[in-house]
């Protein structure tokens, strides 16, 4: 010990401080890890309830004939044995129209609402999916898109299960992609399941603050008694962060992660349309909660910090291995903790490659957030 203090002593000072500043951002990577996202792979699966709720599954379609040819049949297979179909066209100009009324002729829980282009509309996804809800029979509602598929035929009874208990009013369900063989799609998948574990994670310590619109339930007496999306009007996304981050608490809201719980979709095929997508993402990131913005922000803050303290450690002072040491144990700790979480939901198969995702992620996130700065996407399709 002593010979310890007297090495500390005669250390320079520039030593201490790197030595000091890698240790608390270590430390502030291995809370992350240790007490936050770990939450995921720690929640147990729920057991199914002993009656189903009534359910009204909305789906919001503008030129999505040949999808939805395709995803209503597949819906109408579902377990659960009392739910409605509501899909809204929005201003479609392609056979969407069609296709749904020959639908209804088959299947009479389908209910078709049409949206004229001539109406004064909010912006983005937002009129045609509170005209959804308004048409919906029942309060709770189940929300996807229509380029989503289920992963298994008790979809709606899963990620509904939650509302037996009359206190929950908010599901936070999964919603990957489907994962092919090119780099792009490898990262797409691992971009949504890594947020798809901070916002579970999130909700799991009693601070949810988004859900993703492919795979999210509420009550609709929720919804209207927020006056829907009236805070955010102007913005076109938000209709499903924006506002789970207004109505979703502590006591409201549940998770479900059952692989048959989730729904998928192909991912971007450019790296263009992936670009877009992320930047109509970002556009709601500022009007999230001081305490949010903080949370999701010291992360990638105090990576990237424990990364140059621990470069300038090698550099200045030759500490390769202490420094590299450190740097090992933070990716350890997360590739089991991350490993854990994307296990517990099916999707461990992009676990090994996270070791390279993370870093483009690192690299690519703060262009595109840099860029939406200057050009912010104004459509939802």
């Amino acid at each position: 010990m002593e010979q310890l203090l007297e090495w500390w002593s005669t250390s320079p000072i520039s030593y201490k401080v790197i030595a000091i500043v890698s240790l608390v951002f270590l430390l502030i990577q291995l809370t992350y890890d240790l007490f936050l996202y770990i939450r995921v792979a720690l929640w147990k699966h729920q057991t199914a309830p002993t009656a189903a709720v009534p359910v009204s599954v909305v789906i919001c379609a503008k030129n999505e004939e040949r999808r939805l040819r395709e995803l209503i049949p597949i819906l109408m297979e579902q377990s659960h044995p009392n739910f409605e179909l509501v899909v809204v066209d929005d201003s479609s100009w392609d056979d969407t129209m069609t296709t749904l009324q020959t639908y209804q002729l088959s299947y009479k829980n389908l209910h078709v609402i049409h949206l004229n282009e001539d109406i004064q509309r909010m912006r983005g996804k937002k009129f045609a999916l509170t005209m959804g809800l308004k048409g919906a029979k029942h309060d709770v509602v189940l929300l996807t898109d229509a380029d989503c598929v289920p992963a298994g035929n008790d979809w709606i009874k899963l990620m509904t299960a939650p509302f037996a208990n009359p206190e929950t009013s908010v599901v936070l369900g999964v919603s990957p992609y489907n994962t092919h063989d090119t780099f792009l799609s490898k990262l797409i998948s691992y971009d949504a399941l890594n947020v798809a574990v901070t916002y579970l994670s999130m909700a799991r310590v009693g601070h949810p603050y988004m859900g993703v619109g492919r795979n999210l339930a509420y009550r609709k007496e929720l919804f209207f008694k927020n006056s829907g999306f009236k805070s955010h009007l102007h913005l076109a996304s938000g209709d499903d962060d924006l506002f789970i981050k207004e109505v979703a608490n502590k006591k409201n809201t549940a998770i479900v992660l059952e692989p048959e719980s989730q729904t998928f979709s192909e991912p971007k095929t450019t790296w263009d349309g992936w670009i877009r997508q992320k930047k109509r993402h970002f556009t709601t990131a500022p009007y999230y909660r001081p305490g949010t913005k903080f949370i999701l922000g010291l992360w990638p803050f105090s990576f990237l910090a424990l990364w140059i303290s621990c470069l300038l450690w090698m550099v200045l002072h030759s500490e390769f291995l202490i420094a590299g040491s450190m740097l090992l144990l933070r990716y350890i700790v997360h590739l089991a903790t991350f490993r854990g979480s994307l296990k517990k939901i099916g999707q461990e198969r992009l676990v090994w490659w996270g070791l390279l995702l993370e870093n483009i992620l690192w690299i690519t996130s703060p262009i595109v957030w840099i860029s939406n700065l200057l050009s912010k996407p104004r459509t939802w399709n």
